[in-house]
């Protein structure tokens, strides 16, 4: 599934157990450098969830499959309780660990796509329940889609969500990834940190999401299977974490879940990735739950269907603590004995919110599959597992005992309480939408469109496919190929805000600011409340001297959400020549928010530098570095504040660095004389005079006589 957002790249300065567990004793750790002795006698179990981003059940040998290599996921499954029917609440990596991470359903928690709100404050995360229970709370996350502004880092005392300082220029920032074996070093290393004490550890590998590339020897071994390989290599990152904790004899005493947040389709029913419908190829996922102690053997493989919004449930009754996140939870825990006639829920707004097209909602029994559509279906999941035939014809009576089943589940689990002008939407609208189950209140369907029905996803699957494909074509930086199959659909479907929007970024990244601020203005004309066109459009607006009116756009985008880093950085950027003092107060506010956000710490840097601030300039630009932005001009500022702080060996280290990145960067040659001057190094400054002065004549001046 691919999010769309804004370019923002900018140049230079820019119950169960607790009696059983409170007599488990771990043995004492084996020596095993460089990692610490563990001492202690823990009184509690650790808490361990991996959560694989886009992983398909079909593909673990422990559910059957036979040609994809998964011998740690096997292992762990041996030693625990796997749920054959486990199915993902929405088939998108935000919305389906917000479900997790809450045990909420997402139309009761708001979280129900990429394009919405964030998650409000008034929900809680299992990791604040067990931080306040005393536990160490880490998470290491291997997306951009699960950054810190979405609400999930709440309760964490660590959370890692630090990518690679030039990933925030990239344009699909769904794209900007962690691979697994760099998350594992990292998760590692926290444990190593954190195991002296109980602790609760959320490790999120991305690898098996689009696009497809595995490491060595998993590309070779897996030839043409491209996305089995990076399942193989996901498995062997949790071996990794596995091992360590055996080694340390922590593994029994820590209650493990490993589950999936949804899968992948793989051209199954003409969707090539994942998101846009709700068949099993997308939400039958892997769940495994191993016990601090070893189960029974008739608890060992459960097959009714479960959900994993469960999983938090479970910890909290596996672990037999008390708390007030229980009075949210909307299942119970996978282990708690229930009806068998209990039925999983599934559902996608990303063809409704994205495209304008209807949601699907689903209920699956141990038999069937139920899809609220506007054709809706029906499938015998024992005669056709592959979802081919739809019965709804010939079995009504099936079809509409489920969908009367869909909507006293909403009754139950009611949506947060709106107010008419929420989003800038009317009451009459906000009705409508409730009826529907969305509650992002971030869309462009107006209530007539609603009140006359929206078109089925089953029957707008080439217009979808058009568009992944455009959305490609612009990665390779073809866009006149992507415009032209952009126009194609606007010309079916010319309501469609992503168009514009698309074909507005597009434009961005062409520095083609006219066509840029037309596009995302038509965008913002069908959309209102869509914030990524918000923080596109002010670009696009600056470039072409009307930062006054981006920057109400601006203003609106941080209303609908206060944590938007980009739009904060956008802010900033635009604020630099007119008021330093704003900027500098938005950039530091994107610092506060997300301290990973590298291009804010280097601006500010270089904003500090300009107001002779040059100790803060040196720790701003010193992080930014860190985080991976290895720009030679940065590294020339950052030698500047060295040298201007009496780090004068530190400067010549990173104008070398600078001068090594470029070579014929005649402005570090002459900043790297003059610190060699300074170090009384002669000879040496007068050679980095003389190749300041060779590339930039106007250098010849402090060439020594």
């Amino acid at each position: 599934m691919r999010q769309n957002t804004a370019n923002f790249s900018l140049d230079g300065i820019r119950s169960m157990a607790a009696a059983v567990f409170a007599v488990l004793l771990a043995l004492p750790a084996m020596a095993q450098p460089p990692a610490k002795r563990v001492s202690r006698l823990p009184a509690r179990p650790n808490v361990l969830l991996i959560t694989v981003d886009t992983l398909r059940a079909d593909r673990i040998g422990a559910y059957g499959a036979t040609n994809v290599f998964t011998p740690a996921v096997d292992a762990l499954a041996k030693d625990g309780i796997l749920f054959e029917r486990a199915l993902a609440q929405v088939p998108l990596t935000l919305p389906s660990h917000a479900g997790i991470l809450t045990g909420m359903y997402p139309f009761s928690n708001g979280v129900q796509d990429f394009t919405g709100q964030p998650l409000g404050p008034q929900f809680r995360t299992i990791a604040q329940s067990l931080k306040q229970n005393g536990y160490a709370t880490g998470a290491i996350v291997s997306s951009f889609v699960l950054d810190r502004s979405w609400g999930l880092s709440r309760g964490f005392d660590f959370y890692f969500d630090m990518f690679a300082g030039t990933s925030f220029l990239t344009h699909d920032l769904a794209l900007v990834e962690r691979k697994g074996d760099r998350s594992t070093d990292r998760a590692l290393e926290w444990l190593g940190k954190n195991a002296a004490r109980p602790f609760f550890l959320w490790l999120h590998l991305y690898d098996p999401h689009s696009p497809y590339d595995p490491p060595e020897p998993f590309r070779s071994q897996y030839a043409g299977r491209a996305y089995d390989g990076e399942v193989a290599f996901a498995d062997a990152q949790v071996g990794r974490v596995m091992e360590w904790l055996k080694k340390r004899r922590l593994y029994d005493n820590t209650l493990i879940i490993l589950a999936a947040d949804h899968g992948e389709s793989l051209g199954e029913h003409g969707e090539n990735e994942h998101g846009f419908f709700i068949y099993n190829s997308t939400v039958h996922v892997p769940l495994i739950v191993k016990p601090p102690a070893r189960p029974t053997r008739s608890e060992r493989r459960i097959k009714r269907p479960v959900e994993i919004l469960a999983i938090a449930p479970t910890i909290v009754g596996m672990l037999g603590i008390r708390d007030e996140i229980q009075k949210q939870f909307q299942a119970p825990s996978l282990l708690e004995p229930t009806s068998d006639d209990r039925p999983a829920y599934s559902e996608t707004f990303y063809p409704f919110s994205s495209f304008g097209w209807s949601p699907l909602r689903s209920l699956q029994t141990e038999r069937y599959q139920y899809i609220d559509a506007p054709k809706p279906e029906l499938y015998d999941l024992v005669t056709d597992p592959g979802q081919k035939e739809n019965l709804v014809g010939r079995q009504a009576a099936v079809a509409a005992v489920l969908k009367q089943k869909l909507a006293e589940l909403q009754r139950r689990f009611p949506a947060p309480t709106q107010q008419p002008g929420a989003g800038g939407l009317d009451a009459e609208t906000i009705e409508k939408l409730g009826a529907l189950g969305y509650v992002g209140f971030r869309t462009s369907v107006t209530a007539e469109q609603l009140a006359a029905g929206l078109a089925d996803p089953k029957d707008r699957v080439w217009e979808f496919n058009t568009i992944l494909r455009a959305i490609d074509l612009a990665q390779l930086k073809e866009f006149e190929k992507s415009r032209l199959l952009l126009e194609q659909v606007r010309e079916k479907e010319p309501n469609m805000y992503v168009i514009p929007f698309m074909l507005g970024e597009a434009a961005l990244q062409q520095e083609d600011w006219v066509t840029a601020a037309r596009e995302l203005q038509r965008c913002l004309e069908l959309n209102p409340n869509f914030d990524q066109a918000m923080t596109a459009v002010a670009r696009a607006l600056h470039a072409l001297n009307q930062t006054q009116e981006g920057t109400k756009w601006l203003d609106k985008a941080l209303k609908l959400n206060p944590q938007n880093t980009r739009a904060l950085y956008q802010l900033g950027w635009m604020q630099l020549k007119d008021d330093p003092d704003a900027a500098a107060r938005s950039f530091q506010k994107v610092i506060d928010i997300q301290p990973h956000f590298a291009l804010a710490r280097r601006d500010l840097g270089i904003l500090r530098i300009r107001q002779q601030r040059y100790v803060e300039a040196a720790q701003h630009l010193a992080e930014a570095y860190r985080l991976g932005l290895n720009d030679y001009r940065l590294l020339n500022f950052l030698g500047i504040a060295y040298g201007q702080t009496g780090q004068t060996r530190k400067a010549v280290g990173v104008y070398r660095t600078a001068i090594r990145e470029k070579p014929d960067f005649a402005e570090a040659h002459l900043n790297l004389a003059a610190a060699l001057e300074r170090l009384k190094q002669t000879q040496a400054a007068r050679a980095e005079y003389e190749e300041a002065c060779r590339l930039e004549s106007k250098f010849c001046q402090y060439v020594p006589r």
